[in-house]
């Protein structure tokens, strides 16, 4: 069985980053390592002992390892995570989306089958405040890599919202990267429903916007000086529920043979 290492950087995001751990140990794939990368120095995170049995790396750095300056872009920090990984396959952790628990297994399933360097589903989950739906998009944090490809290709380093265009398109014109791949269950959210004070910043939301990377580290308050610890499961079950909901009502649209092998150990 080959290695996920799932790569989430961050910066003053303790709530989210205790849901990303939460969710990392709900997948039910056998072999993920997560990578926590905090650009925020002044508040590191420090992992509590409880969790020390998982294969969790927590890296606290805000100097780029190429200039040895501050970082001035999310593809210098994303880049410089990705040193720190072990793994066989490539996934983004987006510090503040969620990832349902057949996210890794789905992902690795697809990958293998289409014999490709990646795989992508054709839609994933996009939430606000009042409503889940499905969307297309590149959204790279669906996406499964295989390693040595990332490491090769890189991240895109000019603005930041842009960096994982460098590996997605490459891979797209290519051949390697099917971006309408239906054969899938929904497992990822492109999150956009969590509370101002919770969310800070989107990166995404504002991409071309050159005081975009000043910006989210302004906006981005939710600091803790507690161990880093998980959310616990009750607390992801509830964020769950919307999408099993959304899951349980449109059942009919899904391939039911995917709907037994991933959704079914979790609703019926």
């Amino acid at each position: 069985m080959k290695t996920v290492s799932l790569i989430c950087t961050t910066f003053k995001r303790y709530r989210c980053i205790r849901r990303i751990i939460e969710q990392f140990m709900q997948q039910d794939y056998g072999k993920c390592q997560l990578v926590l990368f905090n650009t925020d120095t002044e508040h590191p995170f420090v992992l509590d002992q409880s969790l020390s049995s998982y294969d969790i790396i927590v890296v606290n750095n805000s100097v780029d390892y190429e200039t040895l300056n501050p970082y001035t872009n999310r593809g210098a920090i994303c880049r410089d995570a990705v040193t720190h990984a072990t793994g066989d396959y490539f996934m983004l952790m987006d510090d503040d989306d969620i990832y349902l628990p057949w996210y890794v297994r789905q992902a690795v399933d697809g990958i293998i089958e289409n014999g490709k360097d990646s795989w992508k589903p054709e839609q994933s989950f996009f939430a606000t405040s009042d409503r889940v739906c499905l969307v297309k998009n590149t959204l790279e944090a669906s996406v499964i890599v295989k390693m040595n490809r990332i490491r090769e290709i890189g991240f895109r380093t000019d603005m930041t919202g842009y960096e994982g265009l460098s590996w997605y398109t490459k891979l797209r014109d290519e051949g390697n990267l099917n971006e309408n791949d239906p054969y899938y269950v929904p497992a990822y959210c492109f999150n956009w429903s969590d509370p101002a004070e919770l969310a800070g910043h989107k990166q995404s939301g504002d991409i071309n916007n050159p005081n975009n990377f000043e910006n989210h580290k302004v906006q981005s308050t939710d600091w803790s000086t507690d161990l880093l610890t998980r959310c616990g499961p009750l607390e992801i079950r509830n964020i769950y529920q919307k999408y099993y909901d959304f899951l349980i009502e449109n059942k009919e649209s899904f391939i039911p043979v995917l709907w037994g092998k991933y959704i079914s150990l979790y609703i019926q």
